[in-house]
């Protein structure tokens, strides 16, 4: 039987720690259920195990997840999961809920595809808050795969990105053109 624990995270360089209901992990990964604040579930949160400075007991854990289990929240894997190497992850990510939410430190999240990968760098097609989409080119810098800390995926903040977009989307193609 699975273990039914929520987890404190520290990542290097982090103030706030990552919060999530336990439900599974190998070698170079930790894959929680998010708890951004309280009792809230709010999607998945995939933590490269390298950055981790410390996984903490914490106070109220005991509360946390009393009152997950009593909203019935169990700690199951999202369907067809499996661990992978980063940019696969990602692909798998991208391929299962429409975008891939990533963090390179704290303060740094960014949305978007995969377009490139290489052993060292990650080429992305960047997707901004108001909902434009940026290809990359030779002027944006790539990504180090060595410095993403983290993934998430199916939260309400992507997943209603995704939705703006494809409403944005469906308007450019409505809207009549002028000649």
């Amino acid at each position: 039987m699975k273990p039914y624990r929520v987890e404190y995270v520290q990542l290097a360089g982090w103030e706030t720690d990552e919060v999530g209901l336990w439900l599974a992990e190998n070698d170079d990964w930790l894959l929680l259920r998010a708890i951004p604040n309280d009792y809230r579930i709010d999607g998945y949160v995939l933590l490269v195990k390298e950055h981790i400075v410390s996984r903490k007991p914490h106070r109220d854990r005991k509360q946390v997840e009393q009152v997950l289990k009593l909203k019935g929240v169990q700690p199951t894997l999202p369907s067809n999961f499996a661990f992978l190497e980063l940019v696969d992850m990602m692909r798998w990510v991208e391929q299962h809920y429409g975008l891939v939410e990533f963090t390179d430190e704290e303060e740094c999240t960014f949305f978007g595809w995969v377009n490139e990968a290489d052993a060292v760098h990650l080429w992305m097609d960047t997707f901004s808050p108001n909902c434009t989409v940026r290809v990359r080119d030779n002027g944006n810098p790539p990504f180090v795969l060595s410095e993403i800390q983290l993934l998430r995926f199916d939260t309400d903040y992507s997943n209603s990105l995704k939705l703006l977009w494809q409403h944005k989307s469906c308007q450019k193609l409505l809207k009549p053109s002028v000649n």
